[in-house]
Formats: structure tokens, C-alpha cells, sequence
């Protein structure tokens, strides 16, 4: 029954002897994202046993039980193709939380002062001068928040999304002006353009990341290794971990350096806690 002030809906039906590729891409997208907005952005610690519960495939509960107990553990994160950008945003600023006044304000100075790697890029100042402010604001509440408001703080959609435009901007900056070093890397031999992956791959909102994606995240930030643990089906009962290291180190010495650990199943990134 409609209540009153509801707009009716209308349930439409689908042939599936009618249905061309991109109406099921369509439909099963939205799927996904109805499935996915049932989840908190980012939620709450889980030890890493819970994720054995998911699983009775011997292969992952193989490689599950061997990363470790103890404090072992993961953050799950919405899957809505900014998981991990997400991820790796809030543990950015999860691990900055626990240090110094001082650590968080030269690691501030230092993150915003890469804007500089923005112009050079050719994006405008008015293009990302709002993405920046959030990411600048952030820094500035990170001495007094508790984690639980850390986790709020993500939680807020506006917030999230903007530290993640940010990101995602600099790593195509990154690879925007060393176009040399990844143009190899997605040349198809059909006249692949620098422009083109980073609007298609990184820019364009809610699309995953990839390894080089990843890999030019790091570079861009310079403070932060990422180890990326991958939960899939290959041989042997342990996860192969792929690390990504800044190929520039920053001649400062201020800002401390990071490291982040990402749990990633085909499809989906999470936070990894050793």
C-alpha cells in the first residue's frame, strides 16, 4: 500500500531472452550497490578468525588461518569500487592518529604541500581545491578525535568521498607526469593515452583500484609502503603479499613513515591489521 505522500513504484519486469550486455552489467551493478549499501562505510575491527566463518573452500581457510591470531585482524570496508581508496585513506589517517601533534602537523604540511604535483598535472586549482580543504580539515581534528569518531568521520559519505577524490588525484598526477615510466604499463598497442587511463581507471569516481593505480598512490604520497595480501585461489597455504615502495624518498625528515596493510579477496579490499 502507498502511504500517503509516497510516490508509487513499479516493479518492471525484464526478458532475459531481451537483455543485450550492458543491461546486465546494468542490473547486476545495481544489485551490487543495493547489497553494498547495506554496510557501513567502514566498519569495526574483526579478528581475523570471523572471516574463516565465511568460508568453507579449503584453500582460503588455509591461507586465512595462516595470518596469524593474536591481534590479528581486519576492517571491513563498504564494496562500492572505492574500497580501496577508502581503506587505505582511513588507515592513513587511523596510524597518524597514534602519534605525535607534531607528527600529524609535518605529516599535514607535507601531504598538502603535493598539490604542487596537482598543477603540474594540469588540473586546476578550483578543480581540487574543495577535495584538499577536506583532507586539510581532517588533519586539523586528528589530535583530539578518538577512534570511534575517526570511524565516524568516515562514515560521514561527504567527508569519505572527498580525501578519496584527493587520492585519487594525485595518483593520476602521478602518473601524469611520469607518463614515461607508466605508459608502457597500459599501451595496447592501439594508441593508449596517459589521459585516457587515468579519467577511465582513476578519476572516474567508484571504479577500483588497480596494481598500478595502487602503485602510483605510493608514489605520489612518498611517506607510505603498502603491503597488499592477496586472498585467492593460487597454490600453497599462504598468501602472497605484494609490496609497493615509493620509488621517490622525500628529502624532508619531518613527516614519519607509514605503513598499510590492505586484505584483498577477488573484488574487494579491507584493512589488514598483523
Amino acid at each position: 500500500m502507498v502511504q500517503e505522500g509516497e510516490l508509487p513504484t513499479v516493479a518492471v519486469e525484464h526478458d532475459p531472452d531481451q537483455l543485450d550486455d550492458l543491461t546486465i552489467l546494468r542490473l547486476t551493478q545495481e544489485i551490487k550497490d543495493v547489497e553494498a549499501s547495506k554496510n557501513p562505510l567502514v566498519g569495526d575491527f574483526k579478528p581475523i578468525s570471523v572471516l574463516l566463518d565465511e568460508y568453507k573452500d579449503a584453500t582460503f581457510r588455509s591461507k586465512i588461518k595462516a595470518l596469524g591470531g593474536g591481534n590479528a585482524g581486519y576492517r571491513p570496508v563498504r564494496g562500492d569500487g572505492n574500497c580501496a581508496w577508502r581503506a587505505f585513506a582511513f588507515r592513513y589517517f587511523e596510524l597518524l592518529s597514534k602519534l605525535s601533534k607534531e607528527d600529524i602537523e609535518a605529516s599535514s604540511k607535507f601531504l598538502l604541500s603535493r598539490t604542487g604535483i596537482l598543477d603540474a598535472a594540469g588540473y586546476s586549482e578550483t578543480g581540487y581545491i574543495d577535495f584538499v580543504e577536506e583532507t586539510s580539515n581532517l588533519f586539523q581534528k586528528l589530535p583530539d578525535m578518538t577512534p570511534e569518531q575517526l570511524v565516524s568521520e568516515f562514515n560521514n559519505a561527504e567527508v569519505s568521498s572527498a580525501i578519496i577524490v584527493h587520492f585519487r588525484l594525485l595518483a593520476a598526477a602521478y602518473i601524469k607526469t611520469h607518463a614515461d615510466d607508466y605508459l608502457p604499463f597500459i599501451d595496447d598497442g592501439e594508441g593508449a593515452d596517459i589521459s585516457e587511463y587515468c579519467n577511465r581507471n582513476i578519476e572516474a569516481f567508484s571504479v577500483e583500484a588497480d596494481h598500478l593505480a595502487l602503485s602510483a598512490l605510493v608514489n605520489s604520497m612518498t611517506t607510505v609502503d603498502l603491503g597488499v595480501v592477496y586472498m585467492d585461489r593460487s597454490a600453497g597455504d599462504e598468501a602472497i603479499v605484494h609490496n609497493f615502495f615509493p620509488t621517490e624518498s622525500t628529502v624532508e625528515v619531518d613527516p614519519p613513515s607509514l605503513k598499510i596493510d590492505l586484505l584483498y579477496r577477488p573484488g574487494h579490499y579491507d584493512i589488514f591489521y598483523k
